[in-house]
């Protein structure tokens, strides 16, 4: 009996050590836990307090990034705002300088005459150039340069190329030659001004760095692999060339391929810059293959549409016969400013319109028109007392009135950008030819609204 109690008490003295150890773990082990809790708790206030510093840095500069856009977007509306104010002030007076240039070369004058003549037409021609590319330049940075799509036939494109840029080539004693494949015998749907813009830039380079030789034009109209087309406007010359090492200045907007040729030959260096954000506009490109003393060929590559009929075109209309189908036309023009009223005087004078009626506001073209019988009106835009605008509307209003035809209105401005002219055809007017005035343009706008009109289109 003595001996059992002896052998009892070894077991419980074990059972007591384990417990007692499993205790000390158990209490160790609670230790750790709560340590590692106290220090994750910790770590976690730690991370939420860099949290709530992060979301307050992250609003902070998107708060500073939001003021910056707005600052960037105003600077670059006030900067378009300011080029557009001044392509209006500076065209307003090269209108008259123009204007008044084109009425000397008609007035009879000798050989000597006519070449002074000629270079202030050529000065104020290269002066709209530079507004323009400026203009085109601050577009294309503030992202909206702007595209009409309208029938276009390509005969036209070389033709207008063909005339503008002949004579230039002539008196340097070159060879000027336009041709056009098979397939650019069509009519496409472009922007008609663009499409010249890039050829012109191109020829006018060409013929300026030529001295001997030639300049020529190609135009082709190709299908592309995935079925639309592409209009390729190839320029060769025999110029002097391009070295190879000048070559990537030359697409830099403001840079020419040696700074020298901006002292010989001037010139701002934006015209092929111009040229290839309008190429890369319609998904297409531009390329130069040259080697120093061996000419250059630049290729423009422009994505088009095909117009669905080659009678979608306007036609060719020549000088004659639109001088003749103004012939007794009785026109009241609205021009606040004394100059550009000589102007358009001497602009029809070929035209032979019987009585030309002018205005210099808004209110007394309305007044006038209410007044007389007129076939026609020519409305500045921005003038006192009345605007161009308001006196179409109310034009407009007192023709549904009374129930009277549509009059024909063309909006002579020197506000010519798309969106401007999109806003006078549809504020009511007809047409529209920019300042400085083209007696050509002009002419041709004039028969072109009274051919609406007469379809009864206002």
């Amino acid at each position: 009996m003595f001996l059992r109690e002896d052998l009892a008490a070894p077991t419980e003295t074990v059972s007591r050590r384990r417990y007692n150890r499993q205790m000390r773990a158990r209490e160790e082990a609670e230790h750790l836990l709560e340590a590692k809790s106290r220090e994750l708790y910790e770590a976690n206030q730690r991370l939420q307090k860099l949290l709530d510093t992060l979301e307050v840095a992250v609003k902070e500069r998107t708060r500073e990034l939001e003021e910056a856009r707005v600052v960037a977007e105003s600077a670059n509306e006030a900067k378009s705002v300011f080029l557009a104010t001044m392509s209006h002030e500076i065209r307003t007076p090269l209108n008259g300088i123009l204007g008044m240039a084109q009425a000397l070369r008609d007035s009879g004058l000798s050989e000597d005459q006519g070449q002074l003549v000629q270079i202030l037409q050529d000065s104020g021609g290269l002066l709209l150039s530079l507004i323009n590319d400026v203009l085109d330049i601050s577009k294309i940075e503030a992202g909206k340069l702007e595209f009409e799509a309208i029938p276009y036939d390509l005969r036209q494109l070389g033709d207008a190329m063909l005339q503008h840029f002949r004579l230039r080539a002539e008196e340097k004693g070159l060879a000027f030659h336009v041709s056009l494949s098979e397939a650019a015998h069509a009519t496409i749907r472009a922007d008609p001004m663009r499409l010249q813009q890039v050829a012109g830039n191109l020829l006018s380079n060409a013929i300026k760095f030529t001295d001997i030789g030639s300049v020529s034009l190609h135009i082709d109209l190709r299908e592309t692999l995935a079925g639309g087309s592409v209009l390729v406007l190839r320029v060769k010359d025999t110029g002097r060339g391009i070295p190879r090492s000048q070559q990537p200045r030359l697409f830099q907007r403001f840079s020419q391929a040696n700074a020298s040729i901006t002292r010989m030959h001037g010139g701002t260096g934006l015209g092929l810059a111009i040229s290839r954000h309008i190429c890369e506009l319609t998904g297409g490109s531009i390329k130069l293959r040259s080697e120093e003393g061996e000419g250059a060929e630049f290729q423009a590559n422009l994505l088009v549409e095909k117009a669905q009929s080659q009678g979608d075109a306007p036609g060719h209309i020549a000088e004659g016969d639109q001088a003749a189908s103004l012939a007794g036309l009785r026109i009241l023009a609205a021009e606040d400013n004394r100059t550009n009223q000589i102007v358009l005087k001497h602009m029809l004078k070929k035209a032979g319109p019987p009585k030309l009626t002018i205005v210099d506001d808004g209110e007394k073209a309305v007044q006038e028109w209410q007044r007389g019988r007129y076939d026609m009106i020519l409305m500045d835009i921005n003038m006192p007392v009345m605007d161009g605008m308001e006196a179409t509307r109310r034009i407009r209003e007192l023709e549904h009135e009374n129930m009277l035809e549509p009059i024909p209105i063309i909006a002579v401005s020197a506000n010519a950008m798309v969106h401007q002219v999109a806003g006078y055809l549809n504020g009511g007017m007809t047409g529209h030819v920019p300042k400085p005035i083209s007696r050509d343009k002009l002419v041709a706008a004039m028969k072109t609204a009274l051919a609406k009109c007469q379809r009864g289109l206002d």
